[in-house]
């Protein structure tokens, strides 16, 4: 018999739908790959979804409330893969729940650091373990990206580079509170935090350009971290298509990710001018061993359990998971103050598109 309970709050594509290859890439099918874990219940708000989960993992414990599955199932695990906006609460009564021994929540973790604040209280005060899943943190790739890093291999950071281009296919997306710095950059910000560290300053621009709905469709932003590094930010949704890049540049290389896999250049003697003595260097593609692939989902959820037991300690939990959103804030925050710089931490800590929309500068247009 399982140690561990699950239930998945939000029996929608990254609860169970997402299926980009051979690895298991949701959280039902991770569940499915741990020993100790027993995937109990599914909770959704419309039934057709909710039904062909059930029949898909064979559950018949399947509910439309989430308070009422709490009671019955009493999960160990509780797994919120809801939209934002129902992540503070949801997981400040899964936290509440006597049987709750850790919560996952998927990002972006809430819509305002008053609600992430909210979160890492509920689940500190009862002693719950909170993973938020920004799934690259447990990428083989992207820990390869860190390790060159660590090791040297493009001298010093200088300067993380990366935009997003079309993450959300139109007209399919629809969204009443995410833009794409709430609902795709997160993941770029988590990176940010990964490599570079801590944030001194941050200056945006966070506009509504073309599309109807009262979030951003462009951003732009510049980046000063406290290790003296800087970041540039572009990330739109103002194109047909999709496409993106992530980029360290050190002070002997460039460690650039495409398609989720590293490449890595390298400085080398280039031209050379006799009369002058200049001596030019270029970069050059450099090989590296890649690791094996690896499901992130259950990578993540083995490091769960781990410190559940004792042995070991999460690399993306709440506290982490704020400071991503909080550097989303800091965008609003500077488009509010007419694109100035913010110093952190950030004392405000309300919604930054509410805050927007009350300025007027994003607006319903349908």
């Amino acid at each position: 018999m399982a140690k561990y309970k699950a239930a998945i709050i939000g029996t929608g594509r990254v609860g169970y739908q997402f299926s980009f290859g051979d690895l298991p890439d949701n959280h039902a099918d991770a569940l499915g790959q741990h020993p100790d874990c027993e995937l109990a219940a599914g909770v959704n708000r419309g039934r057709e979804k909710l039904e062909i989960f059930g029949q898909r993992y064979g559950i018949d414990a399947l509910y439309h409330d989430y308070r009422r599955m709490l009671d019955e199932v009493r999960p160990d695990i509780c797994i919120v893969a809801t939209h934002p906006e129902l992540h503070c609460e949801m997981v400040e009564t899964c936290a509440a729940a006597p049987a709750t021994k850790a919560i996952i929540c998927e990002k972006p973790m809430a819509l305002s650091l008053e609600e992430c604040d909210r979160m890492i209280a509920a689940c500190d005060s009862a002693g719950i373990l909170l993973q938020v899943n920004h799934n690259r943190r447990w990428s083989p790739e992207w820990n390869l990206g860190l390790r060159l890093l660590r090791d040297g291999a493009i001298g010093e950071l200088n300067h993380v580079y990366c935009y997003m281009d079309g993450g959300k296919p139109d007209p399919s997306w629809r969204s009443e509170n995410e833009g794409p710095f709430l609902h795709d950059f997160t993941h770029y910000f988590d990176l940010m935090d990964m490599y570079a560290g801590e944030v001194a300053w941050m200056c945006g621009m966070a506009e509504q350009r073309m599309r109807p709905w009262a979030v951003e469709d462009f951003g732009a932003a510049i980046v000063k971290f406290r290790n003296g590094s800087t970041g540039l930010v572009h990330g739109a949704e103002l194109t047909s298509y999709t496409d993106n890049a992530f980029e360290l540049r050190g002070t002997e290389g460039v460690i650039r990710f495409l398609g989720e896999r590293v490449h890595l250049y390298c400085a080398v003697e280039d031209d050379y001018e006799p009369d002058s003595g200049f001596q030019w260097h270029a970069l050059q593609h450099t090989p590296v061993d890649h690791p094996s692939p690896a499901s992130t989902y259950v990578v993540a959820l083995n490091e769960l359990v781990d410190a559940l037991e004792g042995r070991g300690e999460l690399r993306s939990d709440g506290r982490v998971g704020l400071r991503s959103l909080e550097m989303v804030m800091a965008i609003y925050q500077s488009q509010l103050t007419g694109n100035r710089p913010v110093e952190f931490p950030l004392e405000a800590r309300g919604s930054g598109v509410a805050a927007l929309r009350d300025a007027g500068q994003f607006v319903d247009r349908q």
